[in-house]
């Protein structure tokens, strides 16, 4: 999960995971108030994954599913 000031990465996103495990998970915050040349903070990394796999081809919306042509 990316916010807008941090990254939480876990193993395991269902329901009961957060209630019944004691899991792992890491929250990273990084503040760089000038980044020097290509450098980016892992925020921006990580939402640049998630934005592209958002709008990729192979998305489908989840309101959809009954009219997409592949289901």
């Amino acid at each position: 999960m990316v916010t807008d000031k941090v990254a939480y990465i876990t193993s395991n996103w269902s329901g009961d995971y957060f209630l019944t495990t004691a899991g792992v998970g890491l929250v990273i915050s990084q503040h760089a108030p000038h980044p020097v040349g290509k450098a980016k903070v892992l925020q921006s990394q990580l939402r640049a994954v998630f934005d592209r796999d958002w709008h990729s081809e192979f998305a489908v919306n989840l309101s959809n599913l009954g009219h997409h042509p592949d289901c």
